[in-house]
């Protein structure tokens, strides 16, 4: 039935439309007839009117004739308007531009794959990048006159001045290491913003590297596997933001919750906005615009808080499928003898790709530093809160829903920058069935090369990102904690003074 009514409609609208052109060519034919009749009447007026000299010496033959002309003129002047007025209407419209089969195919390339996952980031003013949906990364470009790169500066002016507000309202309490919060999270969303603004000069120039690496490398063979890496990256964006959106809506809402269980003042909207912004209503008076602003602040930290750490997990994708697609190549030929210019040919491939991967780790190696520390300092935080008591459900449900989602978030970034190096070394199984007929130097090199390089992301040389950091991370979390434990003391929550909504946390 809902095709049949499709069906008709169409053939409905093709009826009337062609009804339509019919009436106006019937119109026009029939005011066309009419003019010429018009016309035709006064050249036989004119004709009537004598000879030249009778017209002359005639005054009121001169006036007649003119008269005559005058007319002539008028309606051949409306039929050439009415005649273009025509033309124009039956003139088909004006068809959008017909879309292309390439425009919604991907080429597999890294730059193709994020350009909208960096256009989303700068709304949140985060890598502030001129042309990172075109086709071809020699059209990106940076400058400090675009209107992205002022607007990255100005929220990194607003957020150092939010960070001086904070810093009057903690530093002249004691300090301990769960009060220092609001300083951590602020100072560390500046550094990255600094960071990301000196990485968005570099990106242009790192992506035609980048580009030049992948051409190089064996094609992708179906459009499967050419949309593959775009699609895993919008995927892990889209989940990341919305548990994220998830996070932060249950962080109002605990706080609406409170506010409305412990009212300061009459106005409940007040007491929200108070208790989310207070290092900034103990300085100055309360004002809805400064409400919004700090509101606004909060709510960008927040996004390139998270967002940090999906920047890595990324470009950790990328690198790691470009390394795949070397070995599905590989993988296709094992245990089959080859000639030396193949394995020459994938040697030099693979040490293109190794080479890029050093320079997309000096580029990002501040970015990946901060991640991994601000994930380990927040996680020892919110181990020592858990072991107090959450004052209402809602606050219990938020702090839980955070608390988890950090820990599977850290273990993302861990697991995808580890990916890399896995990676990187699977071509020396293949390596290692090859036949001893074709044995030889590009095959050893190929493999001194893989045993002996460390291919992974690192944070400023500090530690590399494999599988052994996981281990790692969790071994120095239990050791801080047992340290922390024992000078903790717990705190006693009452219903309207609970530390857990007071102490300035990061939302």
């Amino acid at each position: 039935m809902k095709f049949t009514f499709k069906v008709g409609w169409k053939i409905g609208n093709v009826t009337a439309d062609a009804r339509l052109r019919v009436q106006q060519q019937q119109r026009k034919l029939k005011t066309q007839r009419l003019w010429r009749r018009q016309c035709e009447r006064a050249k036989r007026r004119q004709s009537q009117s004598g000879s030249n000299a009778a017209t002359k010496c005639d005054p009121l033959a001169q006036k007649h004739n003119r008269k005559a002309l005058l007319i002539k003129r008028t309606c051949t002047e409306f039929i050439a308007q009415m005649e273009l007025l025509h033309r124009q209407i039956d003139k088909p419209p004006k068809a959008l531009p017909k879309s292309k089969k390439s425009n919604f195919q991907q080429d597999g390339s890294f730059h193709q794959a994020v350009g909208k996952v960096l256009l989303f980031a700068e709304f949140f003013a985060f890598m502030p990048i001129k042309g990172v949906t075109t086709a071809h990364p020699r059209q990106l470009s940076f400058s400090l006159k675009n209107l992205r790169t002022w607007y990255c500066l100005i929220f990194i002016m607003t957020t150092t001045i939010d960070l001086g507000l904070t810093m009057i309202k903690v530093l002249p309490k004691p300090i301990n290491f769960n009060g220092v919060e609001p300083l951590i999270f602020r100072l560390s969303i500046i550094v990255v913003c600094s960071s990301a603004i000196v990485l968005a000069r570099k990106w242009p120039a790192l992506m035609l590297d980048w580009h030049e690496v992948e051409c190089d490398l064996p094609e992708y063979l179906t459009q499967i596997e050419k949309g593959r890496l775009a699609y895993k990256l919008k995927m892990v964006t889209v989940v990341a933001m919305a548990l994220s959106l998830a996070e932060h809506l249950l962080n109002i809402t605990s706080h609406i919750i409170y506010s409305n269980s412990c009212p300061q003042t009459n106005d409940r909207i007040r007491d929200f906005f108070i208790l989310t912004n207070q290092h900034l209503f103990e300085l100055f008076p309360y004002s809805i615009y400064l409400a919004l602003w700090g509101k606004t602040q909060n709510i960008l930290c927040t996004f390139i808080w998270n967002y940090m750490d999906v920047f890595v997990m990324i470009v950790s994708i990328g690198l790691a499928a470009k390394f795949k697609q070397l070995n599905d190549n590989l993988y296709k030929f094992k245990g089959m003898r080859m000639p030396e210019e193949y394995w020459s040919t994938r040697r030099k491939q693979y040490r293109n790709l190794c080479e890029l991967c050093t320079r997309v780790d000096a580029a990002i190696s501040v970015i990946t530093m901060i991640s991994f520390s601000n994930n380990l300092y927040f996680i020892c935080v919110q181990l020592l809160r858990s072991l107090n008591k959450m004052p209402s459900f809602a606050q219990a449900a938020y702090f839980y829903f955070s608390f988890f989602f950090l820990i599977g978030r850290t273990l993302a970034v861990s697991l995808y920058s580890a990916s890399i190096n896995d990676e990187s070394r699977k071509p020396l199984r293949i390596l290692r069935c090859v036949p001893k007929e074709s044995w030889c130097t590009e095959v050893k090199r190929f493999s001194e090369d893989i045993s002996s390089d460390l291919v992974a992301l690192s944070g400023m040389k500090f530690f590399y990102l494999t599988r052994k950091l996981v281990l790692s991370v969790a071994g120095t979390i239990v050791t801080y904690e047992l340290v922390l434990i024992q000078f903790h003391q717990e705190s006693k929550l009452i219903e309207c003074n609970s530390p857990f909504m007071r102490n300035g946390s990061r939302h």
